[in-house]
């Protein structure tokens, strides 16, 4: 069954950054049970899957072509939406039953950031740029920032830092927030459900993430024991209320890399797939683990 009435075109549809596409084809030549195969022989695929469909009323008819998107990340299908609202990849299919799609790969970061983004509106702010950085950075912004005619510009941001695309050069710039901010609580708390899948598969997870943390002290001041900004008890991360979180980002994430290569784990082979769907995958930096 079929839903050819495309909904109220209400989204704002943000540009990707996307890389060559790897292929365009209709689902009348290629129906969708073999572009599902391929896509699943893609085992660590991160891409946008578009979709455009003429409406039934023909030509003339408004809001006649509809649109829609599926993301990957790593491997991991977040999900779909049209103009409207969201879909899973079973209404996705039956929105889309014969459209165009392009298969365009995309950086992990930016298919994070983007699917996040989904129900944003673009919003002016009050500064210029560059004065307005130092408030994106201080804020911790995660999301798209555009600048430029047409927003010619556009650059994504994770946890106040830019992390792809084009910074604007002056003027006038608009902001598409993602909803989720990055918090010290919610970084301890998505580590320490990894120290706990990977505890469960090795012995030793404390101490050599004690030990591991010594050595990249001076890199990562937090890491410190003395300092005693982050620790671990069990297998639970515990920071201090008042730590920088950008700072404490990079920390976990360089311990956590160090710590379990020490116990000869890859963080991909742990059971995470639950993990993968949540956009503190990417916004913690286990997404570039190995």
């Amino acid at each position: 069954m079929t839903d050819p009435t495309p909904p109220t075109p209400t989204r704002f549809w943000l540009p990707l950054l996307s890389r060559q596409a790897q292929y365009v084809l209709s689902t009348d030549h290629y129906p969708w049970s073999e572009i599902c195969a391929d896509l699943e022989a893609r085992p660590l695929l991160s891409a946008v899957l578009e979709a455009r469909q003429q409406s039934a009323g023909g030509q003339g008819f408004a809001g006649q072509t509809r649109r829609g998107r599926l993301f990957w990340n790593a491997g991991v299908a977040l999900g779909g939406f049209d103009q409207g609202r969201d879909l899973n990849m079973s209404e996705f299919m039956r929105a889309f039953p014969r459209a165009t799609l392009q298969l365009q790969l995309v950086d992990p970061a930016v298919v994070s950031l983007a699917w996040q983004c989904r129900g944003a509106q673009p919003e002016a702010l009050s500064e210029p740029w560059p004065e307005v950085q130092g408030a994106l950075s201080r804020s911790a912004f995660a999301g798209a920032l555009m600048g430029g005619v047409g927003g010619a510009s556009i650059s994504y941001w994770q946890s106040g830092k830019p992390v792809a695309g084009t910074l604007p050069t002056g003027g006038l710039v608009y902001t598409v927030s993602a909803p989720q901010q990055l918090s010290a609580g919610a970084l301890a708390g998505f580590w320490s459900q990894i120290y706990v899948l990977a505890g469960a598969q090795a012995a030793g997870l404390a101490e050599a993430w004690r030990a591991c943390a010594g050595e990249l002290a001076d890199d990562h001041p937090c890491l410190d024991p003395f300092a005693r900004e982050v620790w671990l008890e069990g297998q639970q991360v515990q920071v201090a209320p008042d730590i920088d979180v950008t700072e404490l980002r990079g920390a976990l994430r360089a311990v956590s890399d160090a710590s379990l290569r020490r116990l000869k784990l890859r963080i991909r082979s742990l059971p995470v797939t639950e993990l993968q769907n949540s956009p503190l995958w990417t916004i913690s930096g286990a997404g570039e683990l190995p």
